[in-house]
């Protein structure tokens, strides 16, 4: 292996993120939890403490990517597409819906429960995409 050092003073992409294993091939914007028979699996429980996360569209930063199997790199830091359900105001925190796969505005925070903050208004009740800031509650 070569050692490159560099400095970087910015990145295309939005978001640092982590491989994890999966149990199935995931889409981008889709809210995950930590079980199933693997580490992560889609998120189905509203306000669950289980909540892994949005998976990554593109990250800047990829971490555990020697990880084998069907990996899905789960947004740590940054602004990622998350696929939301119900009306939603910038700013407000997301939490997992009952919708599987999907976040919801969280009326009353718990901690362990949320994904992040919304940084766009949906206003519509029907299941949308909607950009989120991950680890800023």
């Amino acid at each position: 292996y070569n050692t490159i050092h560099a400095k970087a003073t910015s990145a295309q992409y939005a978001d640092l993120a982590e491989n994890y294993a999966a149990d199935a091939e995931y889409e981008a914007g889709t809210v995950l939890e930590f079980g199933g028979v693997a580490e992560v699996t889609l998120s189905e429980t509203v306000m669950s403490t289980r909540v892994a996360g949005v998976v990554s569209t593109n990250p800047a930063y990829l971490m555990n990517n020697s990880l084998t199997g069907i990996k899905a790199p789960i947004a740590l830091q940054g602004r990622v597409p998350c696929k939301v359900v119900g009306r939603v105001k910038k700013g407000e925190m997301l939490t997992t819906s009952a919708v599987a796969g999907h976040a919801t505005r969280s009326l009353d925070p718990k901690i362990g429960t949320i994904i992040g903050k919304a940084l766009e208004d949906k206003d519509y009740s029907e299941a949308g995409v909607i950009e989120v800031a991950v680890g800023r509650v």
